[in-house]
């Protein structure tokens, strides 16, 4: 599964909101600055994530965007539900073969009804707050020291 850039854009931006959480607003400059992102593609993105309630802006020099809520209480799986749409993460009927389906396309079917299941699991599973934790235990693993 591949999500796509409105979505991988999105998290990454959700990421450095959830970390800025407790200073307050980012201005979207800033965002896009922080993660290379294009500018106007991200003030959609963060349009549709306020009209979602996940955000809240402000208008003015101290404004910019803020997470509605803590980390903790936001669902990675609503994230990408508001921002793939709703197909991604709707359930997938358990549709009985008919006396036309082949074989083969029962197994397409009931592989697909499994990956289908378990994407949901991992995103309802998972907060902003441990996607934040494990980003940041991914990026503490990486760094380098020089003496």
């Amino acid at each position: 599964m591949q999500l796509s850039k409105r979505t991988q854009y999105g998290l990454r931006a959700m990421i450095c909101l959830a970390d800025a959480y407790e200073r307050g607003y980012l201005q979207t400059k800033e965002l896009a600055s922080r993660e290379q992102l294009p500018t106007k593609f991200l003030e959609s993105i963060l349009s549709a994530l306020t009209r979602g309630k996940f955000l809240t802006s402000k208008i003015g020099a101290t404004g910019g965007y803020r997470l509605a809520r803590p980390p903790k209480d936001i669902s990675i799986s609503d994230i990408v539900g508001r921002l793939e749409g709703k197909k991604l993460m709707e359930e997938q009927p358990d549709v009985e073969a008919g006396n036309t389906e082949r074989p083969g396309e029962v197994a397409v079917r009931v592989v697909q009804g499994e990956l289908s299941e378990a994407v949901q699991r991992v995103l309802k599973a998972m907060s902003l707050a441990e996607l934040g934790e494990q980003v940041s235990a991914r990026s503490r693993a990486t760094e380098m020291y020089y003496i």
